[in-house]
Order: structure tokens, then sequence, then C-alpha cells
């Protein structure tokens, strides 16, 4: 299956419709704590307030040119609170997940032979691969994720919820600041088929909310369709502005696609910068795709209303 991939890079950088929306509530009454855990997934809340998102600046419309000699831009753009995971999405929770009966995406798991974390079909089962590591989960499609969220009760972020998480309220290239990364940061510039790292590697990566691996390792799709016009009209002062509701094409992209964030194990260092995307169809998983949960404010003041969270840090 072909991959479909787009980069954009600031140009004097150190050197790659399942899914719920987000509600964007007003924040419940309740006091919300930093950290909480949900059905085994540990979420770190980030709150809301402006940020500035990074986005691509050229108009495929006219021969690829950036607009203004530059191929990015900063957007200073508000968003509700709301909660991400500290972690991607684990293998050992994508085999519970694959193990139901009733697994709408099923033929979308391109790991059945060859996973790197998890292996096997619902004829077989599953198994983990490393049982004695906390490996992300891997091969997964776009739809295939946005289902395994909705299965444990969350859903995929969005590209701007992620950016916030990955990159607090400056301006920082990297997750981790505007360092050029060594082996201490992030899992990248692997050759390996297989490498993926354990979601709980690479501390010295964390993003200014403490979120583990959000450059490098897997590519983590999001909820968001590629839209060129859509990047190009967004602009200062917006709140809460809802996703593009298509995919947009291109001269080179001859279908809809949906984005991935972050890197992976394979790609240098500028692919894990804030503004690279990956984009693939959304039917369509690959060896190095995982994925990140989001749940709304709302969600997690039920959970702790209800007594089915559990709070790990308070703020």
């Amino acid at each position: 299956m072909p991959l479909y991939q787009h980069v954009a890079i600031i140009a004097t950088a150190l050197y790659c419709a399942l899914s719920p929306q987000p509600s964007h509530a007003q924040t419940p009454a309740v006091a919300l704590p930093r950290e909480v855990l949900i059905n085994g997934v540990e979420f770190i809340h980030i709150p809301a307030g402006n940020f500035w998102y990074g986005i691509e600046n050229v108009d495929y419309s006219q021969n690829q040119k950036p607009i203004g000699g530059e191929y990015v831009r900063d957007v200073r753009i508000w968003l509700d609170g709301f909660y991400l995971a500290k972690f991607e999405a684990r293998a050992r929770d994508f085999k519970r997940f694959m193990e139901q009966p009733n697994v709408k995406h099923r033929n979308q798991y391109a790991g059945e032979r060859d996973g790197c974390s998890v292996t096997g079909n619902a004829t077989a089962g599953y198994t983990l691969k490393e049982p004695e590591q906390d490996l992300p989960a891997t091969h997964l499609s776009n739809e295939l994720s946005a289902e395994f969220a909705q299965w444990l009760g969350f859903r995929l972020p969005t590209e701007m919820e992620w950016v916030k998480a990955a990159r607090g309220t400056d301006k920082r290239m990297f997750p981790w600041g505007d360092e050029y990364p060594d082996d201490t940061f992030a899992g990248f510039k692997s050759h390996a088929g297989c490498s993926p790292a354990p979601v709980d590697a690479f501390a010295n990566g964390r993003s200014p909310y403490g979120l583990y691996n959000m450059g490098g390792n897997v590519y983590e799709h999001v909820a968001d369709w590629y839209d060129n016009t859509y990047d190009l009209a967004l602009k200062d002062g917006l709140r809460n502005p809802a996703p593009a509701a298509k995919g947009s094409l291109r001269e080179d992209i001859d279908r809809p696609m949906k984005i991935l964030k972050g890197g992976r194990w394979a790609t240098h260092a500028r692919g894990m910068t804030i503004y690279s995307r990956n984009l693939n169809r959304p039917d369509g998983g690959f060896v190095c795709f995982g994925t990140r949960f989001a749940i709304d404010e709302e969600a997690v003041a039920r959970h702790l209303q209800a007594g089915t969270a559990r709070v790990i840090a308070q703020k």
C-alpha cells in the first residue's frame, strides 16, 4: 500500500469520520485534577487558553508556493481545556480490544502476521510480541484507531489539541524545546523494520505538560481531515475552531487523507518538529502508525463523580 507523506518544516529549522468531536463546553464546576487514570489509561489535563498552532503555509492551488516565502506559520488559537493521554495507546489495551467479537474495522489491522507489538487474528487469537515491555500499539489505521478509542470510552484528539499538548504556549520547535535531539529525547533514526520503544521511554523528550513520546516512536493518528484551504483560512483570535469537515485533494493526493503527527522510530529530527505531518487514507494501516487518546473535561468530571476515575496528581 502506498504511503502518502507531506512534511512541512520551517525554513530555518535545525535540520517529517469515526471519532467524536470535542464538545468544548464550559469547564465543569467540579475541581479538575492534573492527572487521572480512567480505564487503565493515564490522562493529563491540558488547561484552557491560547497557544501557537503551527500550520503549513503552502497554497497547493498555486503551484505549491509558500505564501510570503514562509512554508509554515504560527496562528494564535484559543482552546478550551481537555485531557490527553500521557502515553501512546498501549499494545496490551489494543490486544483486549481486538479480542472483542464485533470490531468493525478489524480488517484494517496491518500487523496480523508481522505486528511490531501485537500479532494474530480473530481466529487464532492475538499475542503480545514483547509482553515484558509496555509497547505502543502499531499498524493502526485511522478508522481502527477511532474505534479503539471509542471502545475504551475516549476519542482521537484533534490536530490542534495534539499540537497544544505537545508544544505548550510558546513557539518551540520540538515537544521538549528547541534543542536538537539525541537518543535520550526520542526514538528516531532507527533503520529496523520494527523498533518501537516502551511508551514511558525517553523522559527527556516530554512535552511541557509531561506527555511522553510526542516526537518519535510511532506516528499518532488524530481526528482531522487534511484540507489545505482550511489551513490557509486560519487566523489569529479564533476560539475552538471546528476541524475541517472533509479532506481536500492535491496534485499528489487523489483521495481525502487523515493526519498523523509526531514522527516515528525511523524518521530524522526534522520529522519530529511541531509542524510535521504525515498524510494517509483513513482505512490504511502501516507498520509505524499508532495513536493517543483524548477525553473531554466533562467526561472526566462524570468519571470522578461516579468513582470510575482515580486521581493520580492534583494541580
